[in-house]
């Protein structure tokens, strides 16, 4: 189950085989701002189904501080080279960089409990998304995702109105929760609902250096 190739998916510019209707896959990459990790432990989810208490970082932890995020962003070129807007642009992948360096090699990112050997053909590790909508939090901004993720006394949730206001809803957003002085960065997954994998790359040393997840939007190389 390692991987190479991540890098590939934060490199501007065309991408991977064109598509059967001859379009060409264009990757642009956006900077979403810096994450606070008190704890170290990141959590991947979809911040609208998530319950607090049932909130399970990666094993894969690293020392506390904040940390950059940054999204792939694919849109479409037509065969004579113009771009399809009607596509628009769907969110590829979502990356927390720990070290600013490369990986030497990429595990599946995974919460207490969870295995991926031996799958079943067509089994898939990552976390469910039920609202189109995927996050990267520290484990300890839980109850602050929940504020944000629901509705206020006037009946407004921040985190669908900084999703609503980049994009047409695709974000990406990086919501602070005013209680907690927590954020969360939130992203639209893709092309929707789904399970998404999360991986970890790491340096020879074995150190975790970032965490990419994967909306399988990108053409295969």
């Amino acid at each position: 189950m390692i991987k190479t190739g991540f890098e590939l998916f934060f490199e501007e510019g065309p991408v991977g085989r064109r598509t059967g209707g001859d379009e060409q896959q264009v990757i642009s990459v956006r900077e979403v701002g810096w994450l606070a990790m008190p704890t170290g432990r990141l959590v991947a989810a979809d911040p609208f189904v998530l319950w607090p208490e049932d909130a399970e970082p990666f094993t894969a932890t690293f020392e506390p501080g904040k940390y950059p995020v940054t999204v792939s962003l694919v849109s479409w070129l037509d065969r004579d080279g113009f771009p399809d807007v009607r596509q628009g642009y769907r969110v590829a992948a979502a990356k927390l960089t720990v070290r600013d360096e490369p990986a030497y090699v990429w595990e599946p990112a995974l919460v207490p409990g969870e295995h991926v050997a031996p799958m079943l053909p067509g089994q898939r590790f990552g976390y469910g998304v039920e609202s189109s909508t995927g996050a990267f939090f520290d484990l300890s901004a839980a109850p602050a995702v929940d504020r944000l993720a629901g509705d206020d006394l006037s009946g407004d949730c921040a985190l669908i109105d900084a999703l609503s206001a980049v994009g047409g809803g695709r974000g990406p957003a990086n919501v602070t929760d005013v209680e907690s002085g927590l954020n969360v960065v939130a992203f639209s997954t893709g092309w929707g609902d789904g399970v998404y994998p999360t991986w970890v790359g790491r340096n020879p040393s074995g150190d975790p250096v970032a965490f990419v997840t994967d909306f399988f939007v990108i053409n295969r190389f």
